[in-house]
């Protein structure tokens, strides 16, 4: 039996965006999601989940933007057979030097590693550990106004196999993209 995984982060609601994309929305109270995993910078969480559809279990990191927040730096997750290192990133010098990451996956034997503070969405397989950035669910710019391009991922995990979708909308047009993982061993492949 597979598990549904909603992964997304740096939504920055209120102070940067007060929404999501409508269609991510719909898609979102849609799915029957069985975890969501969330890399921080809601800034204001009521606020964040007044603007999202009601979330499943959730495991939430803290980010920059997350005054006060009582959530951990980093969470370690089971998905099956998937050890699973969720964090925000700002630990990352420079943002999102994915080196680095795997550098981390690889002393506490992570396979797999979620991390935002980038707001750029992107599927990684470094070496042989699978980095995923989500960017931002609501298309917050890294600095005050506008609007850029507002993305999430939808994982499928089964066992050793993990289906990875992006989902990145320019507010037009939703996109999806969808690659296949495997657990072999101790390392992560692409099928």
């Amino acid at each position: 039996m597979s598990q549904l995984v909603l992964v997304f982060g740096d939504a920055h609601i209120p102070s940067r965006r007060d929404s999501i994309p409508e269609s991510f929305y719909d898609h979102i109270e849609q799915a029957n999601y069985d975890l969501a995993l969330i890399t921080g910078d809601l800034v204001r969480e009521s606020e964040m989940r007044s603007a999202l559809p009601p979330l499943p279990r959730s495991f939430i990191v803290v980010g920059n933007m997350d005054y006060g927040s009582q959530y951990n730096f980093h969470e370690q997750i089971q998905l099956d057979d998937f050890n699973v290192l969720l964090l925000h990133g700002t630990q990352l010098r420079p943002r999102g030097n994915i080196k680095q990451l795997w550098e981390i996956t690889q002393e506490i034997g992570a396979h797999v590693a979620i991390h935002g503070h980038s707001h750029t969405a992107s599927i990684d397989l470094h070496k042989d550990r699978l980095l995923l950035n989500p960017g931002t669910i609501s298309g917050a710019t890294g600095g005050w106004g506008d609007k850029i391009d507002a993305s999430f991922i939808e994982l499928e995990v089964s066992k050793t196999e993990l289906l990875v979708k992006l989902f990145l909308t320019d507010w037009k047009v939703v996109k999806e993209s969808t690659l296949r993982f495997q657990k072999q061993e101790d390392k992560v492949v692409r099928l």
